[in-house]
């Protein structure tokens, strides 16, 4: 979850003065201009993104630890992940690299990811510890804290420390219903206390056919009306899963796959804006056998 808003207003005095005015007046749009692209939830993990974001119930991977931390409790054997976006909107200043783990353990499973976005001018970056157990009933709880840093060059710096909490429950073998709320407790960053987005995703999962599964799903910033999202995914062999999604508010339409080989899989996936254009995302991801 992106965190930007107004840049300026909570960052620190100029450390030191630009003389041209016209040079000032080109940084503030330039980076105004990233604020927006930042702003833009794109969500984690290559699978994710291709079922459209709609991940909340499903949550089967170490990307839990940004979708709900409850799903952590899914996970059998430590996962690991790297996922790029190397141009995000083809601009090659925005950029993205993180790194997902998950460690399950007998009382509760955990997991971590680091994250940076962005170029010298202008740089986020992001630390997250989840921690998701098993209440009762096929229900599960989860809770993620994630420390994020946003630094712009000769501005300064800030940071600010949210709170995620997730539900999953498993109604029957083939339906699942998911829950999360991001920054429960209304965190606000900077001296200015910007106060970052507030958002409530709901939604389910269902596998009506072996090696399928569609999922649907709702999510509500409070900034914003409702955001409906749906993906579905088949697999083959258990070597190669295909998957598309949609979304709205704006619109978006995603797609990738996932080609699995021993202990790895790769993953691609991308996804239209209809104002901003294509995004290439790519993903490795590690599983050892349970």
């Amino acid at each position: 979850m992106k965190f930007v808003a107004p840049i300026y207003p909570f960052y620190h005095r100029p450390t030191r003065r630009i003389r041209r005015g016209g040079e000032l007046g080109l940084v503030l749009a330039f980076l105004s201009s990233v604020a927006v692209a930042a702003s833009e939830d794109n969500g984690r993990g290559a699978k994710a993104i291709a079922l459209g974001n709609a991940f909340v119930a499903i949550a089967d991977n170490p990307w839990a630890v940004a979708y709900n931390p409850a799903g952590l409790t899914q996970l059998t054997t430590l996962q690991g992940s790297v996922f790029f976006v190397p141009r995000q909107f083809d601009l090659p200043e925005l950029k993205t690299a993180s790194l997902a783990i998950a460690v399950p353990f007998t009382f509760a499973s955990y997991g971590l990811s680091v994250e940076q976005f962005g170029f010298e001018l202008y740089r986020e970056t992001s630390l997250t510890v989840a921690a998701g157990r098993t209440i009762d009933g096929g229900v599960s709880a989860g809770v993620s804290l994630n420390l994020q840093r946003i630094s712009i060059e000769r501005y300064g710096s800030t940071q600010c420390l949210t709170v995620d909490v997730g539900l999953l429950a498993s109604a029957l073998e083939d339906l699942s219903f998911g829950f999360a709320v991001k920054n429960i407790g209304a965190a606000k960053i900077g001296s200015k206390g910007e106060r970052l987005p507030q958002i409530l995703l709901m939604g389910a999962r269902s596998s009506p056919l072996p090696d399928f599964q569609l999922t649907l799903e709702m999510e509500k910033d409070t900034r914003y009306p409702f955001t409906v999202k749906a993906g579905v995914e088949q697999r083959f062999f258990d070597i190669l899963a295909l998957r598309l999604g949609a979304a709205s508010n704006p619109d978006k339409f995603s797609g990738g796959f996932g080609i699995r080989f021993s202990y790895f899989e790769f993953s691609y996936a991308g996804y239209s804006h209809a104002q901003l254009g294509w995004t290439h995302q790519l993903e490795i991801s590690f599983q050892p056998s349970e």
